[in-house]
């Protein structure tokens, strides 16, 4: 499952492009643009439940090692902090993914993907559907056309890199 987390219309556009990557993922959802941030959450904590057991998810947004969603801060931009998303996921997702990528920028080795599982683990212990899930992330900026890494590749692929979550 591909997720399209941000209403920038050049990065929803690239990612329904057939250079994109997305279609390795499967079902392409973006979340709809014009959304509150309220009805964006739903809108994800929808699209996170329906993940299917061994299903790989992609969740694509603008980003940096705290918050991913819109690359603005404006009053109608959509942002989901690391503490947030991993509520999420320890939340709405009920079935264990095979992976998970966050394509979105990061500047550090302690990105939002490794944030994430961290607080995952410190949090939610009971969210045992995420135990031993591979979350990979990016560590620097990444250019919107640049191909989305199909799941059978992110473990060759030195732009991103995995942190596991360990319950």
């Amino acid at each position: 499952m591909f997720i399209g987390a941000t209403q920038d219309p050049n990065t929803r556009s690239q990612s329904e492009g057939a250079e994109s990557g997305a279609e390795a993922w499967g079902a392409l959802l973006p979340i709809d643009a014009g959304l509150t941030q309220a009805e964006a959450d739903q809108q994800l904590a929808t699209y996170l439940a329906a993940v299917q057991a061994g299903e790989a998810l992609c969740i694509r947004a603008h980003g940096n090692d705290l918050e991913i969603g819109d690359a603005e801060a404006g009053a109608k931009d959509w942002g989901w902090t690391y503490k947030k998303l991993a509520r999420m996921l320890a939340t709405h997702l009920t079935a264990t993914p095979s992976i998970i990528l966050i394509r979105s920028c990061a500047e550090q080795v302690t990105n939002f993907p490794t944030q994430m599982a961290v607080r995952l683990e410190s949090n939610w212990p009971g969210a045992n559907h995420l135990d031993g899930v591979t979350i990979y992330g990016y560590n620097t900026s990444v250019k919107v056309s640049t191909p989305v890494p199909s799941p059978a590749q992110l473990a060759k692929n030195v732009q991103v890199q995995p942190v596991v979550v360990a319950l």
